[in-house]
């Protein structure tokens, strides 16, 4: 199992947001370069990073994003209103190891089904879970399609994995829902990254006895929860 320390980005600032809502944030210190070069000198392969005014429609953190690609060489998962083809092509083209998405993916299942092998591989497919139905469009719009429908979908494609939400618990430090995840671990064998709420080093280890590929820790961390030493016993 590894972990996935998060980098939450509002007007170039490092911030966490309680339950998705923009008005409920908290920011921080540290720039989002400072940040993640902290996470890579701690030994952590791979950071998540989120574009939170793109995932709102607020405008976008291509800056920031460029300056976070440019400065630091382990894998980073780019996230944040990312809703065409053009706009993942452009994250690959910046050097993005991972692309989520969530909003396109839902509405535009069958437009993403066809992309070439090479280009889907990138792919995360952001599940956010919200009062047990998917949510989009940052969490602000709620979806008539099923889970099931939407994961059995892809699990015909090789994609890179499903990131997987509990938009209740996000930024909450109450813990992981670890009976919602394990439901959907029950739908497919691809990788599945989960978040929302861990608290403490305990859920790191539930995460890590139930099977689940990727955990991202972000409150937890900029709240001194847990160490950022701590963590590296989980990396894979």
């Amino acid at each position: 199992m590894n972990i996935f320390p998060a980098i939450d980005i509002i007007e170039g600032k490092c911030v966490r947001l309680t339950k998705g809502v923009l008005s409920d944030k908290t920011i921080y210190e540290n720039s989002p370069v400072e940040m993640a070069k902290i996470y890579q000198d701690a030994g952590f392969n791979t950071i998540h990073v989120v574009d939170l005014d793109a995932t709102l429609g607020k405008g976008n953190n291509n800056q920031a994003l460029d300056l976070i690609r440019k400065k630091i060489d382990i894998k980073i998962e780019v996230a944040g209103g990312i809703r065409s083809k053009d706009a993942i092509n452009d994250k690959i083209n910046q050097g993005f190891d991972t692309i989520v998405i969530g909003t396109y993916a839902i509405k535009n299942i069958d437009d993403v089904l066809d992309f070439k092998n090479s280009l889907i591989k990138k792919l995360s497919i952001a599940l956010d879970i919200k009062d047990n139905q998917i949510v989009s469009h940052g969490w602000q719009q709620t979806n008539n399609q099923s889970l099931e429908h939407i994961v059995n979908k892809y699990n015909d494609r090789p994609i890179h994995s499903y990131f997987v939400t509990d938009v209740a618990n996000d930024g909450m430090l109450s813990g992981l829902n670890i009976k919602t995840f394990s439901s959907i671990k029950q739908l497919t064998n691809k990788h599945i990254t989960i978040g929302g709420g861990v608290k403490d080093l305990n859920d790191l280890k539930l995460s890590k006895i139930n099977g689940f590929n990727n955990v991202v820790v972000g409150k937890a961390i900029y709240e001194n929860k847990i160490t950022i030493e701590s963590l590296a016993q989980f990396n894979a």
